[in-house]
C-alpha cells in the first residue's frame, strides 16, 4: 500500500498525529516515576515532582542538573531552574537552579509564594541514588521549613527514571 493511497488516508495521518503527541507529552511530562512524584513540606504539604501540567526533568551526567516545576497546592509553581538550561552556576540572579554531581543534589529552586527552596543546605543534603533514581534527605526553605523527599511510614518518595551513562567511572576519595 503506497503512503498517496486514497483508500485509508485518516487512519494513516491519524496514528501519525497519536504518534507526535505522545511524543511531545511525554517530554513536557519530566521523567518522574508517577507512582513516586511527591516530596513533604513541613509548612505546606505535599510537592508533587510529576503533576499533570508540568514536571520535572532529572538530567544526571558527571555534571548534570533538574530543569521544569513541581506543583504545591499551597504554594503554587516550583521552579527548578533558570531558563537557560543547566548546570547551573548559582553565582548570579539569571543563573540559578539545581544541579546533580554523582548524585550529590546543590544549588536553588525558586518558587514565587515561599522564595528560595536549598537542596544542600547546612545540616543536611538531597541525594538521587544512581542505582535506583530515588531522592533521598531534606532541601530547606525559610518559608516552607524542611522539605523531606522519602520516607517509610507514611510511604512517599521522588524517583526519576534517569541514570548515569553507561560506563561512569566514580572515583572515591
Amino acid at each position: 500500500m503506497s503512503l498517496n493511497s486514497s483508500r485509508h488516508p485518516v487512519p494513516l495521518l491519524l496514528i501519525l498525529a497519536a504518534l507526535a503527541g505522545l511524543a511531545l507529552g511525554a517530554r513536557a511530562e519530566g521523567n518522574i516515576v508517577d507512582t513516586n512524584k511527591f516530596a513533604w513540606a513541613e509548612n505546606s504539604g505535599w510537592l508533587n515532582f510529576a503533576p499533570v501540567h508540568g514536571g520535572v526533568s532529572v538530567f544526571m551526567a558527571k555534571l548534570g542538573y533538574l530543569a521544569g516545576y513541581a506543583w504545591s497546592e499551597n504554594i503554587g509553581w516550583i521552579k527548578l531552574g533558570a531558563d537557560g538550561g543547566g548546570p547551573y552556576g548559582n553565582t548570579t540572579a539569571a543563573d540559578w537552579g539545581v544541579n546533580v554531581s554523582y548524585g550529590q543534589v546543590s544549588g536553588y529552586a525558586w518558587s514565587e509564594n515561599a522564595g528560595w527552596i536549598n537542596f544542600d543546605p547546612a545540616h543536611s543534603q538531597v541525594t538521587i541514588d544512581l542505582l535506583d533514581g530515588t531522592f533521598d534527605g531534606y532541601a530547606w526553605s525559610e518559608n516552607l521549613g524542611w522539605i523531606h523527599f522519602r520516607n517509610d511510614a507514611p510511604a512517599y518518595a521522588v524517583q526519576t527514571t534517569a541514570r548515569m551513562p553507561r560506563g561512569a567511572v566514580f572515583i572515591i576519595r
